[in-house]
């Protein structure tokens, strides 16, 4: 895996049904994979509420940074019908990776 310096969590509630928002998050791959700097993208879905989140793994601080305010993110509300008061954004440096080999 490339080198993952920062992360991003998007987590909310949708007003769409769980078949709609898997529908949109599938015609989205190509264009998330074409995101400059992201290494990775999580879909995840949280069983006890049903909130889903994104989880962005990025090389960089600025490539987090720029696809945050890039027309793309500015989509995300509409696109995927994001209840706003239950959407939750936080944004993180990379600390420690479990399966990461460590020189001595």
């Amino acid at each position: 895996m490339k080198n993952v310096k920062s992360v991003l969590s998007v987590k909310f509630k949708s007003n769409h049904s769980p078949e709609k928002l898997m529908q949109i998050c599938h015609e989205d791959l190509e264009i998330f994979r074409n995101v400059p700097g992201l290494v990775e993208k999580y879909y995840i879905g949280e069983e006890g509420t049903g909130a889903i989140s994104g989880i962005y793994l990025f090389e960089t601080q600025s490539a987090r940074s720029d696809f945050w305010t890039s027309e793309l993110a500015a989509t995300i509300p509409s696109r995927y019908a994001v209840i706003p008061e239950t959407l939750r954004v936080e944004e993180y440096e990379m600390a420690i990776v479990l399966n990461e080999k460590v020189s001595a």
